[in-house]
């Protein structure tokens, strides 16, 4: 089973950590790491982890642009990862990315993610059409993370349309106009953050995971960091309560929420809905528990997922708690 995930601002990330954070002087790095990155990277870099523990689990594809030095570094590192992708490369060069945190406060990592790259009408064309000739083999699409200069905020819509052509899954995982336009292509699953929902639906003026139900898609899922997630699913509405860890970085964890969720939904699709959202839980907390984006290797999945509370719940958007 094949995942296509959405890669259009991909990133060059440095990892920095420092004993702490002091503004206007100079840092010696207690550690400091290169990785590709970009949120739909890190979505298949939890998926590929997650194939040696799942019996059927889906393997990821990337698709999205590369370009100049750091385009070349970044598909290196990819590479080394054994994260495949179709590329189209692009004149402009493809981002680069920082996180710095602190050793003893990595709850206030602080992340300066650039704009990204300008994409050209020829290149956005040739994107659309590796995308057209991977859909007839996907079995789900995560359209996920912010949108590189000239792409219109329409443009995850375009994608989901497509899936749907085709009976593929797909997901919605972003902010902004990027979220509002796209989500009127009615993806599968909505996936969004508390303050991204607040965001939205202040400019919109609308109860918006109401609407988008009501609307036609099918499950909207409400994460609030280590506070419960609410999930309104097509088996009825749940509060999760993710599993206490000792934070590393939590840089990314919603990102392996998105890749646990999709695995369990294409490889255990008969689990029911508690079954997949504790298992997404577990991955966001796996992740958080890793210094970097991706599962933490000394924890185990199973565990986490068995330490998940889950209660039914009205269809309360606003308040999970």
């Amino acid at each position: 089973m094949n995942v296509l995930i959405a890669s259009l601002n991909t990133a060059i990330e440095r990892l920095l950590l420092v004993e702490q954070q002091r503004p206007g002087e100079v840092h010696r790095l207690l550690d400091d790491k290169t990785l590709a990155g970009g949120k739909g990277v890190n979505v298949a870099r939890v998926l590929r982890q997650l194939q040696p523990h799942m019996e059927n689990a889906p393997t990821p594809l990337l698709i999205g642009f590369l370009g100049g030095a750091t385009g070349r570094l970044c598909g290196e590192l990819l590479e080394q990862e054994r994260l495949a992708g179709r590329w189209c490369e692009i004149a402009a060069s493809t981002r680069i990315c920082e996180v710095v945190t602190e050793k003893a406060a990595p709850e206030k990592a602080s992340v300066y993610n650039a704009v990204g790259p300008v994409i050209q009408p020829d290149e956005h064309r040739s994107l659309h059409t590796l995308l057209a000739d991977e859909m007839p083999r996907a079995h789900a699409v995560v359209c996920t993370g912010s949108l590189a200069q000239n792409l219109t905020p329409d443009e995850y819509g375009r994608w989901i349309t497509l899936a749907r052509a085709h009976g593929v899954l797909s997901l919605l995982d972003t902010h902004g106009p990027a979220l509002l336009q796209s989500a009127a292509a009615l993806p599968d699953i909505i996936k969004i953050n508390r303050d991204e929902l607040q965001q939205a639906s202040d400019t919109s003026g609308q109860d918006l995971p109401h609407a988008w139900l009501k609307q036609g898609v099918r499950c909207v899922i409400i994460t609030d960091g280590q506070r419960p997630t609410l999930a309104l699913t097509p088996e009825g509405n749940y509060q999760i309560t993710p599993p206490k860890v000792d934070t590393a970085s939590a840089v990314g964890s919603g990102d392996a929420y998105c890749a646990g969720l999709i695995a369990s939904l294409l490889a255990r699709p008969t689990a029911g809905w508690v079954a997949h959202l504790t298992l997404a839980a577990a991955c966001g907390a796996a992740n958080a528990a890793s210094p970097t984006a991706g599962l933490a290797a000394e924890i185990d999945l199973l565990t986490l997922q068995q330490r998940c509370a889950v209660r039914a719940v009205s269809s309360s958007p606003r308040s999970p708690a």
